[in-house]
């Protein structure tokens, strides 16, 4: 069922009277909730995805940072005036 095009009877059915059929208004209600709630469902193999994209992008940036960590530490060891601040490689002064 496609109901991409559908809306929820939601602010009518508070102002329908009780001999209008809105129990069928609430019943379209929960068939469209329904094939969202499908899709969902079928969806999962996609966001499993999308979470093992993030979780290798993480690690690579844990690495990424962990190399210039490294990098930094090298070269202040030779005495090069560098360090890390807020996450950027920076030049510093002598003598901070």
């Amino acid at each position: 069922m496609d109901n991409n095009n559908q809306t929820l009877a939601t602010n009518e059915l508070a102002t329908l009277p009780l001999g209008h059929n809105w129990y069928q208004k609430v019943a379209s209600n929960f068939e469209i909730i329904q094939s969202y709630l499908n899709k969902l469902d079928t969806d999962e193999p996609e966001a499993n995805n999308l979470k093992n994209k993030f979780d290798n992008m993480s690690d690579k940036l844990n690495i990424y940072e962990t190399n210039i960590q490294a990098i930094v530490n090298i070269l202040s060891d030779y005495d090069v005036p560098i360090a890390i601040v807020d996450g950027k490689v920076v030049e510093i002064k002598e003598g901070d």
